[in-house]
């Protein structure tokens, strides 16, 4: 029949027609994948904004300067007259709050023949004993965490993006695998048939009937996972990039896939595994969030002040203030002693406020501390714990990897030796059709089988590395 031969020229051609030069290869091919995902160019920007996020914390938490002229006032008419109060401070937090500053009480009458300055003061304060410090120091590392964890998220948005890369091209190798076994079995039916045309059957006779059903189902069938297949293959190709014209999937697909040798997973410390690190993390940052909330909080101030309006002179002036935290209880007090003028009596100032609810609530807070810390300390045991069930299924995974890299390969040998075997009988009439082409679809089978094994310890690499941390990589930018 005419479907009997279309069949069996659509064998011939799989079995002996050479690969075209229009192959990509698998760098090419995952370059223009690479550059076409979004979620890393998405990574990538988030990266920056991570960047200028922590630059602005770094801002905020240096050193600071600030001029300012305070509110002007100004009388016009007959007695026209102008006031305002410049002031400048310059502040250190990283020196325990350090900030200095100036400021003057400036007022002018007339034609700025009678101007006067008073109040003018020279100040220094800053922190006897304060958490700002390490207020300070929580800040820039969360500010630098931020950044570590965007630039993780991009690294393993590399791996991420190769695995769906490898994934999608291991489907494809998946499907020519199945339309290989398909082929043999439609040659196999078709062999079948053709013995039962030479006996004699006829064409009604149900024996007849079914073997010739069996070929058509079996070309229908391949004809569908061949048209998946050239579908599925142009998505993919445009997806890297590529130009595929969707005739020869197998001619686009790769024939090589490269061999990399499996990552150890002891290879990494158990502190590096992402679980316990982010654990660990978690539990360092908050232990000095807490360490920072003092109880108390010590300040002290020290200047000079010209033209002094409370004392009528210059002053040396100094403060004390306390904050209790716990109990809400804040006291400062103040002291400028004359250096000038007839009087010497020093002036005190002194002050204070009570929130009784800060003793309540410092309470609850102390045992939410409590709370806290157990729980950081629960989550690094789990996380530990992740960490050897993850170290014993990976180890268990690259065993099955190796098996099965093992025995394919072994299929593989059998079959490409047999069939150079049989194709030399094959030529030479000793053999039939049916027994060279077992040789040859099954070694086709198995080449295919052994380019999906090879993607498999490229998963494999990928899954186990994802697994942790890896800062020493950052630096690769790809």
């Amino acid at each position: 029949m005419k479907c009997t031969a279309i069949v069996a020229t659509v064998v011939l051609c799989f079995l002996f027609c050479p690969l075209c030069c229009a192959e990509e290869t698998v760098a090419s091919l995952l370059a223009g994948y690479l550059k076409n995902d979004l979620s890393l160019k998405t990574l990538s920007a988030d990266v920056q904004k991570q960047l200028l996020s922590q630059q602005m914390v770094q801002i905020s938490n240096g050193f600071s300067f600030q001029i300012s002229s305070g509110t002007i006032s100004i009388r016009t008419g007959e007695n026209a007259s102008a006031a305002f109060t410049p002031s400048a401070s310059l502040s250190l937090p990283q020196a325990g709050n350090l900030t200095f500053s100036v400021s003057s009480d400036v007022s002018v009458d007339g034609d700025d023949s009678n101007k006067s300055w008073t109040n003018t003061s020279l100040s220094a304060s800053v922190d006897l004993y304060s958490g700002a410090m390490k207020k300070r120091k929580v800040a820039l590392m969360k500010a630098e965490r931020t950044v570590l964890e965007a630039k993780r998220s991009l690294q393993n948005g590399y791996l991420s993006a190769e695995k769906n890369f490898y994934s999608s091209l291991k489907s494809l190798y998946s499907v020519a695998a199945e339309i290989a076994s398909e082929k043999k079995t439609l040659y196999d039916d078709t062999i079948t048939f053709e013995e039962i045309k030479a006996a004699g059957y006829q064409t009604t006779a149900p024996k007849y009937r079914t073997a010739n059903m069996k070929v058509v189902s079996d070309w229908h069938t391949i004809e569908i996972k061949q048209r998946n297949l050239e579908r599925e293959t142009k998505i993919f190709a445009s997806k890297c990039g590529a130009v595929y014209d969707g005739n020869d999937a197998l001619a686009f697909l790769p024939s090589q896939v490269p061999e990399v040798p499996a990552v150890d997973v002891l290879s990494f410390s158990r502190e590096q595994y992402s679980g316990v690190e982010s654990a660990l993390w978690t539990q360092r940052i908050n232990t000095l969030s807490r360490e920072a909330d003092v109880p108390v909080t010590i300040s002290a101030n020290t200047g000079y002040t010209f033209n002094n309006t409370r004392t009528d002179s210059d002053t040396i002036d100094g403060g004390l203030s306390v904050k209790v935290h716990d109990s809400g209880l804040a006291v400062h007090s103040g002291l400028s002693v004359p250096v000038t003028g007839d009087e010497h009596e020093p002036s005190f100032t002194m002050g204070f406020s009570l929130s009784p609810n800060q003793f309540r609530t410092a309470a609850v807070s102390n045992k939410q501390n409590a709370v806290e810390e157990e729980l950081e300390k629960l989550s690094v045991i789990s996380a530990q714990e992740k960490y050897d069930t993850a170290i014993i299924s990976q180890q268990t995974a690259l065993e099955d990897l190796e098996w099965a890299k093992k025995s394919n390969k072994e299929m593989y040998d059998l079959y490409a030796d047999q069939e150079r075997e049989l194709s030399a009988y094959y030529k030479n009439g000793y053999i039939t059709l049916s027994e060279y082409m077992s040789a040859k679809v099954n070694m086709e089978n198995y080449r295919i089988k052994l380019l999906v094994n090879s993607i498999d310890f490229i998963l494999y690499n990928a899954e186990t590395s994802m697994l942790f941390c890896r800062d020493g990589e950052l630096h690769d930018e790809r």
